[in-house]
C-alpha cells in the first residue's frame, strides 16, 4: 500500500468518525435530558418522600460527567482538524469536512449538561 492510498483510507476513517461522533453527541444529548427530565418530573411530583430526592443524584453525576467528556472532546477536535488539513494538503484536496461543528456541539453541550446538573443539585438542596 503506497503512502497515498494510507492517506485516502485516514481521510476516510476521520470523515466517518466525524460522522460518527455527530450522531453520537446529537443521541447523548437527548437521552440524557429525557433521562433527567423524567427524574425531575418524578420528584417534583412525589415532594413527600425523603428517598425520591436522591434520585436527583443519578443525573446530576451522569451531568457532571458527561460535561467533562463533551469538553475533553471540543478540545481534542483541534488535532483532529489539523491532521485533516495536513492530509488535505498533502492529497491536494480543496476542502475538508468542516469539523468545528461538532467541537460547537460539544461545548454546547457541556454547557447544557452542567446548567442542567447544577439545577438538579439545586432541586435536591431544597
Amino acid at each position: 500500500m503506497d503512502r497515498q492510498d494510507l492517506l485516502w483510507k485516514q481521510y476516510e476513517l476521520h470523515v466517518s468518525l466525524y460522522k460518527f461522533y455527530l450522531e453520537l453527541t446529537l443521541k447523548v444529548n437527548a437521552a440524557f435530558y429525557a433521562i433527567s427530565g423524567a427524574v425531575a418530573s418524578y420528584v417534583l411530583t412525589h415532594q413527600t418522600v425523603g428517598a425520591a430526592k436522591a434520585a436527583l443524584l443519578i443525573p446530576a453525576v451522569l451531568g457532571v460527567g458527561l460535561a467533562f467528556v463533551a469538553a475533553y472532546g471540543a478540545v481534542m477536535q483541534r488535532y483532529t482538524r489539523d491532521e485533516l488539513l495536513a492530509i488535505r494538503d498533502t492529497l491536494k484536496l480543496e476542502t475538508i469536512p468542516e469539523i468545528k461543528v461538532l467541537a460547537f456541539l460539544l461545548w454546547v453541550s457541556t454547557l447544557g449538561f452542567a446548567a442542567v446538573s447544577v439545577g438538579l443539585l439545586v432541586l435536591w438542596c431544597k
